[in-house]
């Protein structure tokens, strides 16, 4: 892809980020794109074929940035430590206020719109869950931990480790627990995790 290109579909996933946060899945058009972006429709065309497609992408795009599936990928350090590394990424992402209007969007329209929800589900939780899942059956033949259904164990952590910060975030309950609130959380859900799964 050339740099020029390149930066037009950076262009484009921004404006639709932008506006899917805004607008939600069916209120936003590929022509507001465009517009957004400053760039033709068609130029939104050709490098996402359909609204779907690009909304996608915009998730996508957006769980990148917290590297979670880089993490789960990593092997330097400790098993502790990397789901530590994990954790916080996850909780970072989960609470940023574009997950949080992106996942309320999804919520709202689920009857009137259920393909966004679904699209959503496939683009980022579906995602980190087979990330963190290959992660645990890569420790499990290392004999790191022992767990039958290493998708269930990936599962249940990242479950796990939405706790109160997200409920707190996602019904706007004031306060939200301090950073160093939530990292205690993150820890002990390991701890118990390592634990459980022990070999």
């Amino acid at each position: 892809m050339r740099p020029s290109s390149a930066a037009k579909r950076e262009q484009i996933l921004e404006a639709a980020s932008t506006l899917f946060v805004q607008n939600g899945f069916t209120d936003t058009s590929m022509e507001m794109v465009a517009q957004e972006a400053g760039v033709s429709k068609q130029t939104v065309y050709s490098h996402f074929g359909n609204k779907d497609e690009l909304f996608m992408a915009a998730i996508q795009c957006k769980c990148q940035r917290y590297e979670l599936a880089d993490l789960c990928a990593a092997t330097e350090g400790s098993l502790r430590d990397r789901l530590l590394v994990i954790g916080r990424g996850f909780i970072r992402l989960l609470l940023s206020e574009e997950a949080r209007q992106v996942h309320k969007t999804c919520i709202a329209q689920v009857d009137t719109q259920p393909q966004a929800a679904v699209l959503f589900f496939e683009a980022g939780p579906r995602v980190v869950m087979a990330a963190l899942t290959e992660m645990l059956e890569r420790e499990c033949r290392a004999g790191q931990i022992h767990a039958d259904n290493p998708r269930h164990a990936a599962i249940q952590l990242l479950m796990m480790w939405q706790g109160e910060a997200k409920m707190r975030s996602e019904l706007g309950i004031e306060p939200q627990l301090s950073d160093d609130e939530i990292d205690t959380y993150i820890v002990s859900c390991v701890d118990l995790f390592l634990r459980g799964y022990a070999p």
